[in-house]
């Protein structure tokens, strides 16, 4: 026999030893001392069996000394005789046994040679491992039954190592009910990303991200596919198809070429498709038997199922699919355009219309292609499949997109997937278009499609009234209905009117449901969360946004844009009762999802968020309400809603003063004067002022509406906020029993809701007054007991903080200049300087000038 069929392949220098591939070999060769397994290694063509096998066995050779026998077979070994001649040569050559007397056998006498190895081997003590590569290629019955000797009384001291395309009929299936068979498949050979970088950066390739990401979808980790691409490929994105000569020669030799003739045929047939079905398949080759073929297909490994779906679908490798698309239009163009007219009307047919869109622009259909984008886009659009969608439009000729029914679906697409530039440019062609949308449908369509526009550009209003002049919502055709009633909702809550979104939102969410629309679905339940947040439910918030975050995780986006808003709403919920860690994490998750253009009113949520996290902790304060002031003045023309607006204002408000920034302070009061309603917010923010002016009266006087419920909050926790502000005035002017109470009105609305952030934010006096009133309070004794012990035992208080006078005094302190000398450099008296030192002291916490600017510099005051 020639060495070469009992000699270990060389691997080459460039290849990549995968460690975690010799860890899986050496568990699974070397698991069992009383009945060894069996070990196959099953990967298509092209998966890196060999090489693997062959470096692996050389590492055990250099490093534990493991005899390995290596036998290669081919086709010729379905004659026992040069079967087991080769076997007995690679065992002679690695195992010192006298193997050498034993005869080679003729006729049906093999199981006396099988009997003999066996006998030899019981006498060895050390493992020997025998590799037999290429064991799909024995088929004949003789062949097998000797194979089948052996594995069956495998000796103790020899493992077997078998590298197949496809399982061969050998007796695996009674090794595996035995548990003595050991499998490795393709999902173990295929290269991961990290892994395919690697093997590029040993032959001097870089790859960019998009490049690795653009050859593993291409490659899908083919060892082959992988080792083709670098030979042309450059350093940014190395392109590889199933047409590249290099590949197609190895798939016509490797694959296509060995199949017969009625399985070419069919493989011609069906390459069309990225999936199919046994009946599309059916349909396509015209062939009854097509799902024998398929069943072959799939044993010998060149389609793959997916066996969990009904009707389960098959598919090609995307390069041998290339190849196969490339040979079918080679030998008749037109027999392609003619498949992918079959699949897109069978697809049609059979309630698939994305691909039969897909297939109708291939076959040049593109009468079919623009009723199927018109009648179904908006549909898979709210099903969460946009990215799909556009991709197949960014396909069709001038003139199909020119048609405002599909340019409408087009920028719709775009919008969902945050492409303003693009949306921009379809409605564009619209707006230039000889044949403008002239239905009632379409224009109620086009406003539908301008007011999702108009909320990322923050200019609802005018948007709603044009929705509104239409019969948007009232069209008859249930997605367009559906999409409408939705931003029509949303709409309505960026501009304050929380009771007609709501019930807007909870009829698109019925709609949704009742025809899986599901990516609307979860925007829906997201939103609605958003104004159970409003009303301060957060037991509600609670129970909906663990409903949406599971219904995003069954439809695969929990970890995507579509899931950021939600995970917001739920930091906030964490943040308000104080559950700081678990608010962190998910503010960090959502600022990560966030989409580069959303709604205003989403966008400053997710920043508020993050800021208040972040703003007691933080090493450097000022830089956290800098940034925030940025956002929101940044996107201060945009229409955000009055909630969002009214909900962070007392925290930016007490940010700014706490931070010393009096005139950013100023500048959230205005903000909240200009909301356009008239809600508790602004009394709750000019009351904080007066405070901080020194003017002790005022405030009470201007909480009094509020506290009274002669104005409504926008946000439930500005009650419990501002009962906390009149308990901390109420106590400072020695009502004592006025401020226990005003605590005991607070603690009774964030009981229900267990919201204590109002209390760790209106500081150490209402810790005081907390431990003063342990015991009285009654049946809220235990929150009240809960909130205590939650709170630090030193934090400013809600009214702390410096006047304008007081903060330029404080920025003198540093300079250690006397009183005297402060006094006359500010103009003012000396008891002038000191009545001002004392409130510092006094805010500050602390009875020293030193600490009061070691203080001053930790909270960024200095």
């Amino acid at each position: 026999m020639p060495a070469a069929r009992t000699r270990i392949p060389d691997v080459p220098p460039t290849t990549l030893i995968r460690d975690r591939l010799h860890t899986l070999l050496d568990a699974a060769v070397f698991d069992g001392d009383a009945i060894p397994p069996v070990t196959v290694v099953c990967a298509p063509a092209g998966a890196g069996k060999t090489t693997m096998l062959a470096a692996w066995a050389r590492r055990r050779i250099e490093r534990w000394d493991t005899p390995v026998a290596w036998v290669s077979v081919d086709t010729e070994d379905n004659d026992p005789t040069v079967l087991w001649t080769v076997i007995l040569q690679a065992l002679r050559e690695r195992c010192a046994l006298p193997l050498g007397d034993l005869p080679i056998p003729r006729g049906e006498s093999y199981a006396v040679l099988v009997n003999a190895i066996v006998a030899e081997f019981e006498r060895v003590s050390e493992p020997v491992v025998l590799i037999i590569d290429g064991v799909h290629e024995i088929q004949s019955n003789a062949a097998v039954r000797t194979m089948n000797l052996l594995l069956r009384d495998l000796p103790r001291a020899l493992r077997v190592v078998l590298a197949t395309r496809f399982l061969p009929p050998l007796v695996l299936p009674r090794l595996r009910l035995e548990n003595r068979l050991r499998e490795i498949g393709p999902e173990e050979l295929t290269f991961t990303a990290a892994e395919a970088r690697l093997l590029y950066a040993k032959e001097g390739i870089t790859l960019t991200r998009a490049g690795l990401a653009a050859l593993m979808e291409r490659t899908e980790g083919w060892a082959a596919g992988l080792r083709f691409a670098s030979l042309s490929a450059d350093s940014a994105l190395p392109r590889i198809t199933g047409d590249d000569r290099v590949v197609a020669d190895y798939l016509l030799r490797e694959v296509f070429a060995r199949q017969p003739d009625e399985v070419q045929q069919f493989m011609l047939a069906t390459c069309v498709c990225r999936a199919f079905t046994t009946d599309l398949a059916v349909e396509l080759s015209g062939r009854e038997n097509a799902g024998q073929i398929i069943d072959r297909l799939e044993r010998t490994s060149i389609l793959t199922s997916t066996a969990d779906e009904a009707p389960a679908q098959f598919r090609y490798h995307p390069l041998l699919r290339g190849y196969l698309c490339a040979e079918l239009g080679r030998r008749r163009f037109s027999a392609l355009q003619r498949q992918h007219r079959i699949a897109a009307v069978w697809l049609n047919a059979n309630g698939d219309p994305l691909r039969a869109l897909e297939h109708s622009l291939k076959a040049g259909d593109h009468e079919l292609a623009a009723r199927l984008a018109a009648r179904s886009g908006l549909g898979h659009i709210l099903k969460g499949q946009s990215a799909l969608l556009w991709r197949i439009l960014r396909t069709a000729p001038e003139h199909v997109l020119n048609r405002p029914s599909v340019a409408l679906v087009a920028a719709a697409a775009a919008l969902d997937l945050g492409d303003v530039p693009a949306a921009d440019r379809w409605l564009r062609r619209i707006a230039d278009s000889v044949y403008p949308p002239r239905t009632q449908r379409l224009k109620a369509l086009r406003a539908t499609v301008q007011l999702h526009r108009s909320r990322l550009a923050g200019d609802i209003r005018p948007a709603l009234t044009e929705l509104r002049a239409t019969n948007a919502g009232r069209t008859g055709d249930f997605d367009l209905d559906l999409m409408a009633t939705f931003n029509a909702g949303v709409a309505q809550a960026w501009l304050g009117r929380q009771q007609a979104a709501e019930a807007a939102l909870r009829q698109a969410l019925s709609m949704a449901g009742s025809e899986q629309r599901d990516a609307i679905a979860l925007e829906c339940r997201t939103h609605l969360v958003a104004i159970a947040a409003v009303h301060g439910d957060l037991s509600a918030v609670d129970r909906q946004i663990a409903d949406t975050l599971a219904f995003a995780r069954t439809r695969g986006w929990a970890e995507s844009s579509r899931a950021a808003y939600a995970y917001t709403l739920f930091g906030v919920a964490a943040y308000q009762r104080l559950e700081d860690d678990k608010a962190r994490r998910l503010a960090t998750v959502a600022a990560g999802l966030m989409p580069a253009v959303t709604d205003a009113t989403i966008e400053l949520c997710v920043h508020t968020l993050d800021a208040m996290i972040e703003f007691d902790t933080s090493h450097d304060p000022h830089e956290i309400v800098a940034d925030l002031r940025g956002h929101w003045k940044r996107l201060a023309k945009r229409d955000i809603s009055p909630a969002m607006i009214a909900y962070a204002a007392p925290a930016r408000q007490r940010m700014a003063l706490r931070v010393g920034e009096y005139p950013w302070a100023l500048e959230v009061l205005d903000e909240i004067e200009k909301i356009g309603i008239r809600c508790g917010e602004q009394d709750l923010l000019r009351a904080v002022h007066y405070v901080h002016k020194g003017k002790m009266g005022s405030p009470r006087r201007i909480l009094a509406p509020l506290l009274s419920g002669q104005t409504r909050a926008v946000a439930a926790s500005t009650v419990v906020e501002a009962w906390l502000l009149e308990a901390h005035l109420a106590d400072r002017i020695g009502e004592r029993q006025r401020a226990h109470e005003a605590l005991c009105r607070a603690l009774a609305i964030a009981a229900p809701h267990n919201a204590r952030r109002p209390f760790r934010d209106a500081g150490h006096s209402v810790r005081a007054l907390l431990a003063r009133g342990a015991g009285r309070f009654g049946r809220l004794e235990v929150f009240a007991t809960s909130v205590r012990d939650a709170l630090p035992a030193h934090v400013p208080d809600l009214a702390d903080g410096l006047t304008a006078r007081e903060q330029v005094l404080l920025a003198e302190l540093p300079s250690m200049r006397t009183t005297e000398e402060i006094a006359q450099n500010l103009f003012v008296s000396v008891n002038t300087v000191k009545t001002h030192l004392r409130g510092i002291y006094r805010k500050l916490g602390v009875r020293h000038r030193r600490d009061a600017i070691s203080v001053a510099r930790e909270r960024g005051l200095l």
